[in-house]
């Protein structure tokens, strides 16, 4: 284990097999869900004393043939739906774990992400590009979606409970219209994977999360492009979520979890433990002030107290604001600048190699996909 400058040393809970994902309850931030690649759910309590924090396995149960690959709980808290790579989406209590209601075969190919859009729809997308909308009370699918050719990534749906976002591996951004079913903008090809994607800066911002290690931004109602670009990461960035509109935190394919703040862009720290293997899973509790994360090895998750984490972020954003070359900032202003050269290097590459291929006439793909995503 290599020590990082910041929440290094908060418990930590192991597992017997691998876990693929997680997730907070929406009304506690004492719960949360772990889906592992055996097909198990586990559910963690959080133990917040006054003199230290743990956490402990209170129920696990097998709930799918193959892995869990994604978890949501409904907006009051007492139903958990999982979906599997055995391709089916099962509804349970949050307080027994007793069946409500499964899809067997909800979708023809494995089921990588879900989005609770309120307290009876929800949206699945898979690894062939569809993404589908249901209601718990019916039987089949209320719509089904094919706009893109390569898996869906994640899948996150806007406060006005009707415009959903979905990420892709051929590297789209695409939005649909929940309410009236339809397809309603798609973005332009990225030059990566999108794997991730979160709606900060108040609804007035979407940044997606790529396979390349680049950030991408978009302005809200203008999805067709991209409005911005921060390459900061050294390698592939595999999940995303946000402390606050202008804190996100990345897990990335190295083993560490970052911290960073939005407009100006800026890596603010490393935070908590750091392993080898890729950062699997991200959650943050539904006031923010927790965060689960991969920790030392892929069966096992770290508790990060996210409430003393924003004060000290947000001190060294004011900081940093007065003070451009402070000691905490100068190692992270060099990695960054060479990781942009390198960028703006590969750029320039893609460019001559594209423009002496003038026979190829399919703009829409990348000239070449170098990472791509690995699911189990």
């Amino acid at each position: 284990m290599v020590s990082t400058s910041l929440f290094d040393d908060g418990p930590e809970i192991e597992f017997p097999t691998e876990i693929m994902c997680s997730r907070f309850c929406p009304i506690t931030r004492d719960l949360f869900l772990a889906g592992a690649i055996s097909g198990h759910l586990h559910w963690i309590k959080i133990n917040d004393d006054e003199n230290e924090q743990s956490m402990s396995n209170e129920r696990s149960m097998k709930v799918h043939k193959k892995s869990v690959r994604a978890i949501g709980l409904t907006p009051d808290g007492q139903s958990i739906i999982t979906v599997s790579k055995d391709k089916s989406i099962k509804l349970r209590s949050t307080e027994t774990g007793k069946m409500i209601t499964k899809y067997k075969r909800a979708h023809d190919s494995p089921i990588n992400c879900l989005c609770i859009v309120d307290n009876c729809v929800l949206a699945t997308g898979d690894d062939d590009g569809y993404v589908k909308l249901w209601d718990y009370r019916q039987k089949k699918s209320l719509a089904e979606f094919h706009d893109c050719d390569d898996y869906i990534s994640d899948l996150t749906c806007a406060n006005d409970r009707r415009t959903l976002l979905t990420t892709s591996g051929e590297g789209t951004l695409t939005v649909y219209n929940v309410r009236k079913k339809k397809l309603q903008i798609q973005s332009e090809l990225m030059d990566s994977d999108l794997t991730a994607c979160q709606i900060v800066k108040d609804g007035t911002k979407v940044v997606c999360s790529t396979m390349e290690g680049v950030l991408y931004f978009f302005n809200w109602k203008e999805f067709g492009n991209m409005s911005d670009r921060f390459p900061g990461h050294p390698g592939g960035i595999e999940c995303l979520t946000s402390l606050d509109q202008s804190l996100i935190v990345t897990g990335c394919e190295d083993g560490k979890i970052r911290c960073l703040s939005l407009y100006p862009h800026r890596i603010m720290s490393i935070v908590g433990r750091t392993g080898s293997m890729p950062i699997q899973t991200l959650s943050t509790s539904c006031d923010t002030d927790y965060l689960i994360g991969t920790s030392t090895s892929q069966e096992s998750l770290q508790l990060i107290d996210t409430q003393q984490l924003k004060i000290i972020l947000n001190k060294k954003k004011k900081k940093s604001g007065k003070q451009q070359d402070n000691s905490f900032f100068a190692d992270l202003e060099i990695n960054e600048q060479t990781e942009f050269d390198d960028e703006q290097q590969r750029s320039s590459d893609e460019s001559d190699s594209d423009s002496d291929d003038d026979d190829d006439d399919d703009i829409r793909k990348p000239p070449k996909k170098k990472k791509k995503k690995v699911h189990f």
